[in-house]
């Protein structure tokens, strides 16, 4: 998309009444923000904890097919507040949100970060004993870098939006 066509999504966002609306009334942005970054910390920690589990190579710790079950249901509870909340900020500053690439950036990586979570669950659930041992560990260790990577990443873009956005306008 050109600079243009999202300048002109953004504005005719900005002009909707549910915009208008969350504008008006000035404590709504930094809630949301507030609760934004509580859940995000729920996930990253989620996703730290799988990780080094995945790298860890102590037999006393935990199985992963425990791991994995105890720590999903956080991390996708954690994406829902995410959504809701994300989409109070683009909705009540949607130009703020879409001029900047950091923006873009972060909703690949999300998609890209949840699929591949995805498939790390689903895969921990078909295959419970080899995950457990170390049938997986080479799968294991690229799963947890580039889990680490992308969720740092996204953390990285989201608050890069707030310092390069006026830079794009």
């Amino acid at each position: 998309m050109t600079h243009t066509t999202v300048r002109h999504w953004a504005d005719l966002i900005a002009a909707t009444r549910l915009s208008q609306w969350l504008q008006d009334h000035l404590w709504v942005v930094p809630a949301s923000q507030s609760v934004h970054i509580a859940a995000l910390s729920v996930l990253f920690a989620s996703a730290l904890f799988i990780s080094f589990r995945l790298l860890s190579t102590n037999a006393k710790l935990r199985p992963i097919s425990v791991v994995v079950p105890a720590l999903i249901p956080w991390m996708r509870a954690s994406l829902v507040v995410l959504l809701i909340t994300g989409t109070v900020q683009t909705v009540a500053e949607p130009v703020r949100q879409f001029v900047t690439p950091a923006f873009w950036s972060k909703m690949c990586m999300i998609v890209v970060a949840v699929s591949m979570t995805e498939w790390f669950v689903r895969s921990v659930r078909r295959h419970v004993e080899r995950w457990d041992d170390a049938f997986h560990r080479g799968k294991a260790r690229m799963f947890a870098f580039a889990s680490l990577a992308l969720w740092t990443s996204i953390v990285f873009c989201g608050r890069f939006i707030g310092y390069t956005w006026e830079r794009h306008m």
